[in-house]
């Protein structure tokens, strides 16, 4: 199932407005934060009883939802980890293997893209 075109994504606080993300600091994880995206990492889990009734059994956030990443998986076996200390923000070092080159996902506005992406994406190229 998706939440697609609806506002569960905002009801449930992974989902900001460019006017929230301008002022600083959003409400995620319980918590008014800072946070780099319009879109945060979040799972609920609902169950439909036989009488057609909904039920929100659970929720993660942040580093709650990192089971789903199967890439830490194997970062966390290594001795350096995940080595994050120095970047920006903890998954900066996230990349789609094929969309770079078109510059569709680039954006020169963010720091954490790629020189050469946002050059494409400046270039249409």
């Amino acid at each position: 199932m998706s939440s697609f075109g609806t506002d569960f994504n905002r009801d449930f606080h992974v989902s900001f407005t460019k006017e929230e993300v301008a002022k600083g600091k959003v409400d995620y994880n319980y918590e008014m934060t800072e946070f780099p995206s319009e879109e945060a990492p979040g799972i609920s889990v609902f169950y439909k009883d036989k009488n057609g009734d909904i039920f929100h059994t659970y929720s993660a956030y942040a580093r709650g939802t990192e089971m789903s990443v199967g890439t830490y998986n194997y970062l966390d076996l290594v001795p350096k980890g995940r080595d994050e200390d120095a970047l920006p923000f903890t998954m900066s070092w996230v990349r789609h293997h094929d969309r770079y080159i078109d510059g569709r996902l680039a954006d020169p506005t963010r720091p954490y893209w790629p020189t050469m992406a946002s050059d494409a994406a400046r270039s249409g190229g």
